[in-house]
């Protein structure tokens, strides 16, 4: 139960662990609960989801649904893909772009990084119907976290001093990305048969992809990086699902 509170208080605002220093050994721990808080989280939007739907508010539903989700996560990973924006796109040296991603200020290309982001999630919520857009809001936060733990065990970790990427400890290990995965493809075959194994799938694909690149440019992830593979796979599983069912239905 310990671990479940401690990656609650870590992922989102509530303060489940209270103000107790977490040792290594229990965030890396945590790391198996990381999808368990997704689906808390993909919960909330659901019944935020049904909600608007009654209200018959459409296009700005949607956009209630993405605020709802950046409150409850107190913006924690938005804050990630807009400083992984800014080093990465500026032009700079592997050691000045890990400065830049470290500097509070966010600049131009994090602020377009933002927008896009939410954008394309607004447009792509909005295509779907009701009953898919359900078990897509349920699933999407922990497809996203879920592929944290890709980039915490698949990767080294970027920076010579300790910053929020090593709380988790030097090797945390693959097993809980493992244990994340197979249980989220269970859970995924549940709601969507066939058609949700490869909507994960080809999220997870993608997000290898993303954390290759952004490894190859850094040398490793950070903790601001984790933020970023977080919010960039969450859209892109509404992208590959609407694109996967788009493609189908044309050439039925």
């Amino acid at each position: 139960m310990k671990p479940l509170l401690l990656a609650l208080s870590f992922l989102t605002i509530i303060p489940s662990w209270g103000n107790k220093r977490a040792t290594e050994e229990e965030m890396t721990a945590s790391l198996y609960f990381f999808p368990a808080v997704g689906l808390l989280i993909g919960a909330c939007l659901v019944g935020i989801a049904y909600w608007v739907d009654i209200l018959g508010l459409n296009l700005a539903g949607d956009a209630l649904i993405i605020v709802a989700g950046i409150v409850l996560t107190g913006g924690f990973h938005w804050d990630g893909l807009m400083d992984t924006a800014d080093g990465i796109f500026s032009g700079r040296s592997r050691e000045r772009k890990l400065e830049i991603m470290k500097d509070s200020r966010i600049g131009a290309m994090g602020v377009l990084s933002l927008v896009t982001v939410i954008l394309v999630k607004l447009a792509f919520l909005n295509h779907l119907s009701l009953s898919v857009k359900l078990w897509l809001l349920f699933l999407m936060p922990a497809v996203g976290r879920t592929l944290i733990l890709l980039a915490i065990s698949f990767f080294p970790y970027a920076r010579n001093t300790p910053g929020l990427g090593t709380v988790f400890g030097p090797r945390p290990g693959k097993t809980p990305f493992w244990f994340a995965l197979l249980v989220l493809m269970a859970i995924s075959y549940y709601f969507g048969n066939w058609w949700g194994l490869c909507y994960l799938l080809v999220t997870v694909l993608a997000a290898a992809i993303f954390c290759v690149w952004v490894s190859n440019i850094l040398n490793g992830q950070t903790g601001d990086t984790y933020g970023a593979v977080c919010e960039i796979t969450e859209t892109l599983y509404l992208v590959a699902a609407v694109m996967i069912m788009q493609i189908y239905s044309a050439y039925l």
